[in-house]
């Protein structure tokens, strides 16, 4: 019977530093100095590898293919010097040094563009926003304007950011009157809104902006990151002007859509004195959070690269390093691309204080969950539970983190824990007592096992999970086996096509009745749905073996053993290799 980690945690609602040294890279650099000297003339390589172009655009290339942009973007940093008049070359360096968050880098290559090449969307974008930060408002207007041709980014860009410029130069009115004319079109209707809204706090009557928020609103389909977003801006407002009550309704209703708002309302809550109006810094950091929302949703409806919303993202936090969801935006989509350093340094600049720190927490989980490194989850969690010590949540990953870790009775500890934590409700309830009783039957506490295997089914009598459990349980300690094999029987019927529950309903064959006839197909099945497992693996040689075909058996052990696994499962593969075969009572008997 195998067990899965089914707990939800992806975090759906939002959208390598360089691990791997370049073996001709770092072979050239190790061949210099003294060490050059000891290799003999002739063995010398004509070209020292790191002023060869073609080393370095092949590992830019390879590093841009494995999506790891800290490495592609200092390949590209070496080879652009060796090639300084490649277009090609330079638009790659450009999007890189962006994608890093290298701003003087990628201002610098921005500028360097040739002439007919100023229209390029990202460069112009780059450049214009590092006017808008350094507020040099003519300069930003010239970058805009000198082409009658934009890109997706800079159209879109555009009138919020020249609103901005005007509104800082005390034209509100016509700040207000071009977003007015950009919200004409309803693709961009809501972003260009909420900017009008923004602006308006700055007139002398707060009446405007309370009704452009209020048409901006949220939309049950919006992104978790949207409607945090809109509910800071919204409930600063109505806090600032003394709407209390509804501030805080406007930060409790986030729950209302999505589960993982219930780790910030309260934060939100208790901050709402301190949100500050916005600033032309925050109106273009928001500008680029919606751009790379924008962007996430084409990528996911087209399958486009994900590179624009990363350097979105990254221009956010140039523009305002306190916009924290767009830190913890970024570090979702570097796990989506597997980047999952580059995600965790980005949120190490979030404090324990910050309003949204818990769910950067949750994101810190998510990404160390996508590592596979069982210590990386577990300090994940654990940071986790510092700032929330009673989520049910939290403690049910790390719960599931340190039973794999072989830690039964700390596991055992979070699980009775999450039990305390957890409302009352049967669906909660079940899957938290069914992971506890696999603690407890790691750890030997058949007492414990047995106890929470009958409120399980008390509470669950039709989940195949815990008949599966229950039933196997039983099986294994040969305990109420005629009703343990009642129970898989049902499993199997309610979820024919589960490889772990044909499994254990084959196991309960073999080792109850010696069915060999109703159970080898099973189990065939069974290791064709999931040919890795091991667990299944050994017990379809069983099979194999009271059938007479040994060979078959030998190898299919044989073949389990190389399929990690568990230690368990590996003593029972050695002891029928090494002992002549399983000895099942049931079959023995027969005998």
């Amino acid at each position: 019977m195998q067990i899965t980690r089914g707990w939800p945690r992806s975090f759906e609602d939002f959208s390598r530093p360089l691990r791997l040294a370049l073996p001709a890279l770092a072979l050239g650099s190790c061949l210099t100095g003294t060490a050059m000297a000891a290799v003999p003339p002739a063995l010398l390589p004509a070209v020292n590898p790191e002023h060869s172009l073609t080393g370095w655009m092949m590992a830019a290339t390879v590093m841009m293919e494995r999506g790891d942009i800290p490495a592609a973007n200092l390949a590209l940093s070496h080879a652009l010097p060796l090639a300084p008049h490649n277009l090609r070359l330079q638009q790659d360096a450009l999007r890189y040094a962006a994608m890093a968050g290298q701003q003087t880098e990628a201002v610098k290559l921005a500028n360097a563009l040739p002439d007919h090449d100023s229209g390029s969307d990202i460069g112009t974008l780059i450049l214009a926003q590092d006017a808008f930060s350094r507020q040099d408002w003519a300069e930003m207007r010239r970058i805009l304007t000198r082409s009658p041709h934009h890109g997706p980014l800079v159209a879109i860009s555009a009138p919020a950011l020249m609103a901005w410029s005007l509104a800082a130069e005390g034209h509100t009115d016509k700040a207000l009157n071009l977003l007015a004319q950009a919200a004409a079109q309803p693709a961009t209707r809501r972003l260009y809104l909420l900017h009008a809204a923004m602006v308006a706090e700055h007139l002398p009557t707060p009446r405007l902006a309370g009704q452009l928020y209020h048409r901006t609103g949220n939309a049950s389909g919006d992104p978790l990151t949207l409607q945090i977003l809109y509910a800071q801006l919204y409930g600063g407002w109505l806090e600032r002007h003394g709407h209390h009550k509804e501030a805080s309704d406007t930060i409790a209703a986030l729950g209302v859509t999505s589960p993982l708002a219930s780790l910030v309302i309260g934060p939100l809550q208790q901050a709402l004195p301190h949100f500050k109006a916005p600033t032309p810094a925050l109106g273009g950091a928001i500008l680029n959070l919606q751009i790379a929302l924008m962007v996430t949703d084409a990528i996911q409806q087209n399958g486009i690269p994900r590179d624009p919303a990363i350097i979105a993202l990254q221009q956010a936090i140039f523009l305002d390093p306190g916009l924290t969801i767009a830190r913890i935006f970024l570090a979702d989509t570097f796990r989506e691309a597997n980047q999952i350093n580059s995600g965790l340094k980005e949120l190490d600049g979030i404090t324990a204080s910050d309003p949204l720190a818990a769910l950067a927490a949750q994101e810190r989980v998510n990404l160390a969950l996508r590592s596979g490194d069982l210590e990386r989850e577990a300090d994940a969690l654990h940071r986790a539970l510092t700032l929330r010590p009673d989520n049910p949540e939290f403690l049910i990953q790390l719960a599931e983190v340190e039973d794999q870790r072989g830690r039964h009775a700390e596991a055992i500890d979070l699980y009775t824990r999450a039990l305390k934590a957890s409302p009352p409700r049967k669906e909660v309830l079940w899957p938290i007592l069914l992971g506890r009783a696999m603690a407890a039957e790691e750890s030997g506490n058949w007492a414990m096992v047995q106890d929470d295997m009958k409120h399980a089914l008390e509470l669950a009598p039709d989940q195949p999970e815990v008949l599966n459990f229950v039933g196997y349980a039983n099986i294994e300690h040969d305990a109420d086996q005629a009703n343990a094999l009642a129970m898989l029987k049902k499993a199997v019927d309610l979820q024919p096509a589960d490889a772990s529950i044909q499994d254990s309903y084959a196991w309960a064959l073999l080792k109850y009745r010696a069915d060999l006839k109703t159970a080898l197909p099973i189990l065939v099945q069974a290791a064709e749905h999931a040919p890795t497992d091991a667990e299944i693996g050994y017990h379809l040689g069983v099979a194999y073996w009271y059938l007479g075909r040994h060979t078959e058996a030998q190898d299919q052990w044989n073949q389990a053993l190389d399929d990690s696994p568990q230690p368990q499962d590996r003593a029972l593969l050695m002891q029928a290799l090494q002992n002549g075969g399983p000895h099942l009572a049931a079959f023995e008997q027969k005998q």
